[in-house]
């Protein structure tokens, strides 16, 4: 029986190939050495990866052997279910993983080698904010108009190895400068990583300890990189590295879709993927499943403006389709009703649903007139690049409890969690014990529970920060006996009064019920993860937690209703019908990249991804007076537009393609529109 399972499994793996495009399958059955596959949209670069990896297993290479990485726990977790369907051998699984999670798999093995304690916590974005404030304040730092935001910007760029966009020094990159030393030892003092230090600290563990870096070629010897065009320099040699003198790297990516330079992505990895590994095999995927003719032909006629870039040519076998169409607006709101009411007429027309639509705007700040549109007209909507679940207070203060508990050392999350709720630790009690603690060179946490002996504290005060000690300490050791998770967050929850707390936040339980509902489902999170988990341990629920805001927060796409979306919050995903507006000179191309030909170009890229991601039709809308900080001033139509071929496009009329009924309509609420402005 299980002879003939293997047998199955091996015909479904062919039968799996067989239905591969040649090039798909050229790049699927690749065996040694760099392989560069230019996956340009739509064009299935899931499914050869998948079925490499699959074919890899098949050959007899160990599972374990091949990693493949990416960028997003999405992409992971689809990889993942397609690989594991395909293969079941007992001889292991494929890593596939996002390079964070890899990487921190990596440091909670090996990090002690390099100073820090292997409960080390993940601060986020918010907190590592806190965090340079802390050292602001406690420097004095004279001129209160730098934002700790604007700095943390610019130590994530020297982290990274990236230069600014303004390459003469400035202010704020001299105080970045002088602050950076004093954000790293205040990180290592509390155990603390940031989302860089993931990679970079791999990355000097594998260049100071060459026998780590030995374990892990040995372990890993075949290599994937998904959207490799996303890369940037610590990523490169990172990859680099683990590639070694095999070189059996295999990597995936489009650079016509590279539109992260502002983040320190490097198109140059890509473009001279062949000069740095020589004998590379190169493999173009130019089939496109997604779109139609007409949008393929608008999007190739923009992008081979482009100087820097692999030739390439999307083609697809579904015919023309629908040409472009595109439609030149009177202002801003002028714009936003012509798309919802064009919106409404697709649905009824095409028989589709909301769901089926995507609004595409070049920053997240130009959602206001469609929401305002949309809720005229009754229809449901989602706007992609809200508030994280785990940027919500309630959440953020109960993850503070959590971190100070599996981390004592971490004296950010402990300050939180101090005096929420209100224990009768006011900020000059806190001042007080933080003091002595950074005198007396000990924990934050264990001077709390030694308040009593501490000077210039009050009784009442010194009894709230020790009894606050002993429910730490209980806690932990709660969480430690291996007891049911959930139950102890509730427990703990319970004790320190939170739902409470926040009801009194509030005039009414009314007012509070999302608050509530929150918590609510923080617990079921924790709980879900033990059931879900071999080894549950309250650090792994809470890099779960870290991993999850950090990659997935500009990943769920989407939702109830219209999508409204940015360009960069829409790469990876499709719409059978998109709209893609505010195609204006300085707002695309935007008027900080208008400079250089990289800026230009990587616009255009941008545009680019937009107009690829509409499966049967796409409306492109500019307007010819812009309401930006509250005045109407002109605007001009995108340079991008005259790019687009004109057999691929046509202009529309406001009342095309409508019946008499419907135009009677529009005509009629432009005139009451009319009427009240007038009235006004």
């Amino acid at each position: 029986m299980q002879a003939y399972s293997e047998i199955l499994r091996t015909m479904d793996i062919y039968r799996e190939i067989d239905r591969l495009n040649p090039r798909q399958r050229e790049a699927a059955l690749h065996g040694e050495g760099p392989l560069l596959v230019l996956a340009g949209a739509g064009s299935g670069k899931t499914r050869v990866i998948t079925m490499r990896t699959a074919y890899l297993i098949h050959t007899g290479v160990p599972a374990g052997s091949v990693l493949a990485v990416t960028f997003t726990n999405k992409a992971a977790r689809e990889m993942k279910g397609r690989v594991q369907h395909m293969v079941k051998t007992g001889n292991g699984s494929p890593v596939i993983s996002t390079f964070h999670s890899l990487c921190l798999r990596i440091l909670r093995r090996e990090i002690e080698v390099l100073g820090y304690r292997k409960d080390f916590t993940i601060y986020d974005t918010s907190e590592q904010v806190s965090l340079l404030r802390n050292i602001l304040s406690e420097i004095k730092f004279y001129d209160k108009s730098f934002k700790a935001e604007a700095l943390l910007e610019r130590i994530s760029r020297t982290k990274n190895s990236f230069a600014s966009q303004n390459d003469d020094a400035d202010p704020i990159e001299e105080a970045s400068a002088m602050i950076y030393p004093k954000y790293l030892d205040a990180l290592k003092s509390m155990n603390a990583l940031d989302f860089d230090d993931l990679l970079l600290l791999t990355l000097r563990l594998f260049r100071e300890y060459p026998e780590i870096l030995r374990k892990y070629r040995e372990r890993f010897r075949y290599l994937m990189v998904d959207e490799y065009q996303d890369t940037n320099r610590v990523q490169y040699d990172f990859i680099k590295l683990m590639a070694g003198e095999r070189r059996n790297l295999c990597v995936v990516g489009d650079d016509d879709q590279s539109i992260y330079g502002w983040r320190g992505a490097d198109i140059g990895n890509i473009l001279d993927f062949e000069k740095d590994f020589p004998g590379t095999v190169t493999v173009r995927l130019e089939q496109n499943y997604r779109s139609f003719g007409h949008i393929l032909n608008a999007a190739n006629g923009v992008i081979r403006n482009n100087a820097r870039r692999m030739e390439k040519s999307l083609w697809t076998e579904k015919g023309d389709g629908p040409k472009v169409n595109i439609f030149k607006a009177a202002d801003t709101e002028d714009e936003a009703e012509w798309i919802i009411d064009r919106v409404s007429l697709i649905k009824d027309e095409r028989n589709i649903r909301f769901e089926d639509v995507a609004i595409i705007y070049r920053a997240n700040n130009f959602s206001r007139p469609f929401e305002e549109a949309l809720r005229r007209k009754r229809i449901p909507y989602s706007v992609v690049g809200g508030t994280s679940y785990f940027e919500r207070t309630e959440i953020k203060d109960l993850a503070a409890y959590l971190k100070i508990i599996a981390n004592p050392s971490d004296g950010l999350s402990l300050m939180r969690a101090a005096n929420v709720p209100k224990r009768g630790l006011g900020a000059t009690a806190l001042g007080v014990i933080a003091d002595f603690a950074r005198t007396n060179s000990i924990g934050l946490l264990d001077a709390f529970g030694g308040a009593s002996g501490i000077p210039g504290i009050g009784k009442k005060a010194a009894a709230s920060a020790e009894k606050f000690f002993d429910l730490i300490r209980h806690y932990r050791q709660m969480f430690d006996s291996g007891r049911e998770m959930g139950k102890t967050l509730e427990a703990l929850i319970n004790e320190i009064n939170y739902r409470d707390y926040v009801l009194g936040l509030y005039k009414t339980p009314e007012a509070a019920f999302g608050r509530m509902e929150n918590i609510a489902g923080f617990v079921e999170s924790i709980t879900h993860y033990e059931s879900t988990e071999q080894a549950p341990s309250l650090q792994g629920f809470l890099e779960t937690v870290a991993l999850t805001d950090l990659i997935e927060e500009e990943e769920e796409k989407g939702g109830r209703g219209v999508t409204l979306i940015s360009f960069h919050s829409s790469k990876g995903l499709e719409f059978p019908v998109v709209f893609i507006a505010g195609t204006e000179e300085d707002m695309l191309p935007h008027k900080k990249s208008a400079d250089t030909d990289e800026g230009i170009e990587e616009e255009r890229r941008l545009f680019y991804v937009g107009i690829t991601r509409a499966m049967n039709e796409l409306y492109i809308t500019y307007a010819q007076n812009r309401t930006k900080y509250g005045k109407s001033e002109p605007s001009f139509p995108s340079r991008f537009l005259e790019e687009i071929p004109e057999e691929a496009a046509r202009k529309l009329d406001r009342f095309e393609e409508m019946d008499p009924d419907q135009e009677k309509a529009y005509v009629k609420k432009l005139y009451a529109n009319l009427m009240a402005k007038l009235g006004d």
